[in-house]
């Protein structure tokens, strides 16, 4: 072993690029496919080096998988470090990597242990054999084919590779692909997810130009691109759409009551179904505080749909007049709420007569207008 000294001086030959792609968030096929645009880009050749900082906590076996293949379709050196958090990192990761630096802390899963590999980080690290673990030591140093470094500038310094002194540039996905990264996160999935169905419901009872409904379906589209991903429970799903269906249902009776709760109950049960295969871990609490948000939501969108029911024009109702309603509450002199068959509507009066609330009265229209 040869141990880090910080005043090395490499040979300047000269490599055209030394570039850092950083990989952060949940690792996703967004960081393949920016990472695969960058590289053709920049089109590298032998003489250039590029470095994934990668510090990413969780991701989907799949891009675990097709990063390797990336890896295998390009000949110039890629080197990695992983750090500075003390994350978690597959031992299939560090494959076709010409170099390889790995920060104090740093938790190896997935391990297949034979002779070499006990060789190469037994001796240093601690080898847990049984759950196929390797934690990485606090010792840092070049070893035989990795380095243990804090800090990603250590780790450049003390790689085996021709360096000039021009700057290093730092790359990452796009905005567009860092969107998709963030609601990987199950919570914005959910917490997308929901809310999109929710603005779509209430659009269902408000007028207006439809700007609800049209934020709405992007809220359910992008949240659901990354189900197919992370391995969502489309069971889950259907279950909930039945408490859409039941919170649709509290919006048209216009009180929220016991069918709430059930329709909380059931909104809850729903997302443990859609995350309980899922590839990046869940924080359950997390899951039911979005859940009771939402009910709030429902509980406080209640109002707005009376209002908006309140507001609509009732000049094409003359299907209801000669029938019976109840006088609610008089708004103005010339107008009041009325109800008829649990349906809450705004009427005008008639100036010239007198009127009581809880009486019952007779729809009549007047100049194209409904009245009481």
């Amino acid at each position: 072993m040869t141990y880090l000294i910080s005043t090395i001086i490499f040979a300047v030959i000269g490599t055209s690029q030394l570039n850092i792609f950083e990989i952060e968030g949940i690792f996703s096929s967004a960081h393949l496919n920016a990472l695969e645009e960058h590289i053709i880009e920049e089109d590298y050749d032998e003489n250039d080096l590029l470095i994934l900082q990668y510090s990413s906590k969780e991701g989907s076996n799949e891009s675990d998988s097709k990063l390797n293949d990336l890896l295998l379709k390009y000949d110039f050196p890629i080197a990695v470090w992983f750090g500075p958090y003390e994350i978690e990192v597959n031992f299939d990761l560090l494959k076709n990597f010409k170099y390889v630096g790995l920060s104090p802390g740093i938790e190896i899963f997935n391990v297949n242990f034979d002779k070499l590999t006990e060789d190469k980080f037994c001796t240093t690290n601690i080898c847990n054999f049984e759950e196929r673990k390797i934690f990485i030591s606090g010792e840092e140093g070049i070893y035989d084919g990795y380095l243990i470094v804090g800090t990603l500038g250590s780790f450049i310094e003390n790689i085996d590779f021709e360096k000039t002194d021009q700057s290093i540039e730092f790359f990452k996905p796009s905005l567009l692909e860092r969107f998709y990264i963030a609601i990987s996160n199950p919570i914005f999935t959910y917490m997308f997810f929901v809310l999109g169905f929710a603005l779509i419901g209430l659009e269902l009872f408000a007028i207006g130009p439809g700007l609800m409904a049209v934020v709405g379906s992007f809220l359910v589209i992008s949240s659901s691109l990354p189900f197919h991903e992370f391995g969502i429970n489309y069971l889950g799903i259907f279950v909930f759409l039945i408490s859409f269906l039941i919170y649709l249902k509290i919006l048209s009776r216009g009180y929220f009551s016991y069918l709430g709760v059930v329709a909380f109950l059931v909104l809850f049960g729903s997302s443990q179904i859609m995350f309980s295969n899922y590839q990046v871990s869940v924080n359950t609490a997390l899951l039911l505080a979005v859940s009771i948000a939402l009910a709030l939501f429902y509980f406080v969108a209640i109002p707005t749909v009376i209002r908006s029911r309140l507001t609509t024009d009732t000049s094409g109702a003359t299907s209801l007049i000669d029938k019976e309603c109840q006088l609610i509450q008089i708004l103005e002199s010339d107008s009041a709420i009325v109800s008829y068959n649990n349906l809450k509507l705004r009427v005008n009066l008639d100036l010239s007569k007198s009127y009581k609330e809880k009486n019952i009265y007779i729809f009549n229209e007047k100049d194209g207008n409904l009245y009481i």
